[in-house]
């Protein structure tokens, strides 16, 4: 059974709708009413069972939020194998609750390394392996993170060897640059900017002369990137040195004995088992496989066509695959928050051995067979002996539970830098998520609205707090029957103007007053006059943003401590108040703003309380001294302009003020 679906260029634009309808027909089911926000639609598996899998549990959550967790095993010949592979976002109930199980299991199903002096080929898991005696111990310098113990029994020869070794290596990576927004040409706008992270699990194996590590990457968006890195040492000898030039690359100094031989070029092939579970229980009964495939339009060749095609039976990629073709494995009855499918595509952009039935079709996918182990030479008693051309073949029943055999190849042609010790060489594959989520694992809140047209819209969509709010008292020294006034602090630009609700606190906890009714009522507003309650306590100000379509957020002002009676200089003490030094200096931030650093101190010491700045009469900034310092930021008005500073003074000094001219900015 095939079902094919045509898609516009995707120069066109397209509504939600139209890609609604064909995610429904591809699935073989059609899209009803709209989808649950937080994507938990009656046909989701939801949150997932922790693996059980005792000491092979990997859990990590990464420094971006976003989490992983798994069992990781050596296996003795397949060497690393993942299994119950599942991704948690760091948007969290925004997008999925809880853990989603994406892989089944994962592993390195046959590494073919034929020379291309037709003298020699080998099968390196089927015929040596990865695990027993082949794993390396990780040490210091091969992992820089934490290390799995991994138990092993075998034999070497005829003698039993048991050993205990930190065979697995788990770290966390970066990747670089992992997202980045500019909202205006000129930079004056918002940027948003993360650098992304990964998990990266890992083991190491020789195999005769080679050297491999087995790595799959995690990252924090859910992609998994399968790598195959190949190092340690030529084969030696005269068998793998052929005087033939055609069949390999001269190595090392002109004129020496040697200098006829050629070290021989050769293939590593590898060929990956991954047993896709999207957001199943156990990946069984309810995933498809799409093949998408582009190509020009007869009729606009400006324009290329894209068309879906469901293969309903297992099936090997045609040799001669085009670039443009791809696939995916989709679950139709898991739904994303905008009501598409859930899926992970597969990237395969690496080369292939095209003289092998094995190696030519970049990808073949099969149901799967508990027997079905490896792509060629088949251990399993089950179907010994078999290749993935007989489990394609024998395969009858409908592709609805999907294995995907991946090939992956890299044509070594050495070269004088690969003698040794060899620089790692690598092949990978990735899978990436497709439509796994309504937006990406990491987004941000201030991007969290950005859904199909509203996509490049100026403004947060979340009220996010560029500075703290800050309180101002009507004295100089707070004490009970003072008003204090807050401002609201600063904000990032939303796409909607924000309301303010304001919320007193004492000591970090909120502040009940008595109201009009006799019961007690939390202090709210811009205003609140101190209380004997409030004697020797420290008063904040919390401030929330909301708005309509707006992610709410709030701040919370720097305390500001009332003096106990004994903390204060009573007259008869003999003090005196003095003039402090009030010294200013501007300054220029990153984005131009103007910056002004306000100093206050004296023969007492550092000043206390707050200064407010004023531009023609009129208070445009209050500010709480910490230590005597603080830096205000000063409004952009295009023109030079003039501020004063107040210093009201404290028990211990009068007030004073200064001047400064802010230059155009």
């Amino acid at each position: 059974m095939v079902e094919r679906l045509r898609r516009p260029s995707r120069l066109a634009a397209l509504g939600c709708s139209a890609l609604l309808a064909w995610s429904g027909v591809l699935a073989g089911t059609a899209p009803s009413g709209a989808a649950d926000p937080a994507g938990s639609s009656p046909g989701n598996a939801g949150a997932a069972e922790e693996p059980d899998c005792g000491t092979a549990l990997v859990t990590r959550t990464l420094s971006t939020g976003s989490a992983w967790r798994m069992c990781a095993r050596i296996h003795p010949f397949k060497g690393l194998v993942l299994e119950d592979v599942q991704f948690r976002p760091a948007t969290g109930e925004r997008e999925h609750p809880g853990w989603m199980r994406v892989i089944g299991s994962l592993y390195l199903a046959q590494l073919n390394v034929p020379y291309d002096t037709g003298q020699a080929a080998f099968d390196d898991i089927t015929d040596v392996g990865f695990g027993d005696g082949q794993l390396l111990t990780q040490t210091p310098e091969t992992c820089d993170g934490d290390t799995l113990d991994v138990e092993q029994s075998f034999l070497r020869g005829l003698q039993l060897v048991e050993r205990t070794i930190p065979g697995i290596c788990v770290r966390e990576t970066e990747t670089g640059l992992g997202w980045h927004s500019q909202e205006t040409w000129a930079e004056t706008g918002d940027r948003y900017v993360q650098q992304g992270r990964a998990l990266e699990v890992s083991s190491l194996s020789k195999a005769g002369w080679y050297e491999y590590q087995q790595r799959v990457t995690l990252t924090d968006q859910g992609t998994i990137t399968v790598g195959l890195g190949a190092a340690g040492d030529l084969a030696p000898g005269e068998f793998f040195f052929p005087t033939d030039p055609d069949l390999g690359w001269a190595l090392g100094k002109e004129g020496a004995a040697n200098d006829d031989r050629h070290a021989a070029s050769h293939w590593h092939n590898a060929i990956y088992r991954v047993d896709f579970a999207v957001d199943t229980d156990d990946g069984s009964g309810t995933q498809r496989v799409e093949q998408w495939d582009y190509e020009r339009d007869p009729e606009r060749p400006a324009r290329l066509r894209g068309s879906g095609t469901l293969r309903a039976q297992a099936f090997r990629a045609e040799d001669d695959t085009a670039p443009t073709t791809w696939w995916r494995v989709v679950n139709p009855a898991s739904l994303n928050g905008d009501g598409h499918a859930r899926s992970y595509e597969i990237v395969n952009e690496g080369s292939r051995d095209p003289y092998r039935t094995l190696t030519r079709p970049e990808i073949s996918f099969t149901n799967d067979h508990p027997c079905q182990e490896y792509a060629s030479g088949n251990l399993n008693a089950g179907c010994p002996n078999q290749s993935v051309s007989d489990y394609v073949a024998a395969e009858t029943a409908p592709l609805t539970d999907p294995v995907a055999w991946v090939s992956v190849g890299y044509h070594h042609i050495p070269r004088d830098e690969d003698q040794s010790p060899m620089p790692v060489h690598w092949q990978s594959f990735s899978l990436v998520p497709r439509d796994l989520l309504a937006q990406q694992a990491v987004t941000p809140a201030e991007r969290s609205c950005d859904n199909g047209l509203t996509t490049g819209a100026i403004g947060s969509c979340a009220a996010i707090s560029a500075g703290p709010p800050t309180i101002a008292v009507d004295r100089a020294t707070p004490a009970s029957g003072a008003l204090l006034t807050a401002d609201t602090g600063t904000w990032r630009v939303t796409r909607t103007t924000l309301s303010y609700q304001f919320l007193w606190l004492r000591d970090g906890a909120p502040i009940f007053t008595t109201g009009e009714d006799g019961l007690p009522t939390a202090a709210t507003g811009e205003t609140y006059r101190l209380t004997d309650a409030d004697v020797g306590h420290r008063i904040t100000v919390q401030v929330t943003a909301s708005a309509a379509g707006v992610i709410p957020g709030s701040a919370t002002s720097a305390p500001l401590t009332v003096p106990a009676p004994s903390a204060v200089l009573p007259p008869s003490s003999g003090a005196v108040r003095i003039q402090p030094k009030l010294k200013l200096k501007l300054k220029k931030s990153r984005n131009g703003r103007p910056r002004l650093r306000i100093v206050v101190r004296g023969d007492h010491g550092p000043g206390e309380g707050v200064v407010l700045i004023r531009r023609q009469g009129r208070t445009i900034a209050t500010a709480v001294l910490r230590g005597g310092r603080v830096v205000v930021r000063l409004p952009r008005v295009g023109k030079r302009y003039r501020v004063k500073v107040v210093y009201p003074g404290d028990q211990r000094y009068l007030k004073v003020t200064a001047k400064a001219r802010v230059p155009r900015s």
